[in-house]
């Protein structure tokens, strides 16, 4: 059983509690440290996803956390390691959502992977500046396994725990796409990657959905979807991994700034 990582108590208040902390298991983080993430925020000004700064009109994100109503129904928050439901200068309205063509959730959410167009462009500081993306089927796929990664959002601390305010991160490590695919009953695609704690207790809940997982200072992942109760072992997360889109990224989001990769 799979469920993406934005549901919400309802579904997830059915599986049994995972382990208690945060993101899970993960420590405060400070946005100077990661100034391209940003909160997806619905209509009530509530957390629902993560997201990261690609230039200063577009932001990346997983196509499981959007829709057609997104422009009406979202908000994105950018520069707050702690995020609230205040309307500030920190709030930026959505003008379009492109979804990728491809996006299935039938078919192990591939192709989850979403652009935000701004109405507005983004004002860059200190706490707000893009991510940086790796080249189109960058060698940085081909990392050693059991690489250390870090997985950073405001999601759950556990199953049926409460959305994070403060912005979490946490370490863990690269899972390799046969040995995910031999643990999970979904199919993994090359256009996913997986990663995980050796037994479990840390990693990707709900609400961690869209945000990015970094390895050596770029994005490689989206968070996509994992199994309940979240950070369970053997089960890694799954993500969409970013180098097999920048085709599509760079189609829709390049025309307002160059987009810094590998």
């Amino acid at each position: 059983m799979f469920l993406p990582l934005a549901v919400f108590l309802t579904v997830c208040g059915l599986a049994q509690a995972g382990p208690v902390g945060r993101i899970v298991n993960g420590t405060d983080a400070r946005i100077e440290d990661y100034p391209f993430v940003i909160s997806l925020r619905g209509a009530s000004g509530g957390h629902s996803c993560g997201g990261s700064i690609l230039n200063s009109r577009w932001i990346l994100t997983a196509a499981h956390c959007v829709d057609y109503t997104t422009p009406l129904a979202q908000t994105i928050q950018v520069g707050r390691s702690d995020i609230t439901r205040d309307v500030d200068e920190s709030i930026y309205q959505i003008e379009d959502v492109v979804i990728h063509p491809g996006y299935n959730p039938a078919d192990s959410y591939i192709d989850d992977i979403a652009l935000l167009k701004l109405r507005k462009p983004l004002e860059f500081s200190e706490r707000v500046q893009p991510v940086r993306l790796p080249k189109r089927f960058s060698e940085i796929d081909t990392v050693t396994p059991n690489q250390p990664v870090t997985l950073i959002g405001w999601g759950r601390n556990a199953s049926d725990g409460p959305v994070q305010t403060t912005l979490q991160e946490v370490d863990y490590y690269f899972v390799p796409n046969d040995e995910c695919n031999r643990i999970h009953s979904s199919h993994i695609y090359p256009t996913q990657i997986c990663a995980a704690e050796p037994g479990g207790g840390k990693g990707q809940c709900s609400g961690d959905s869209g945000g990015p997982l970094l390895y050596d200072g770029f994005q490689v992942g989206i968070v996509s979807w994992s199994v309940k109760p979240c950070a369970i072992a053997p089960y890694p997360g799954v993500l969409t991994k970013v180098s097999y889109y920048v085709d599509f990224i760079n189609q829709h989001a390049s025309e307002y700034g160059s987009i810094g990769q590998l």
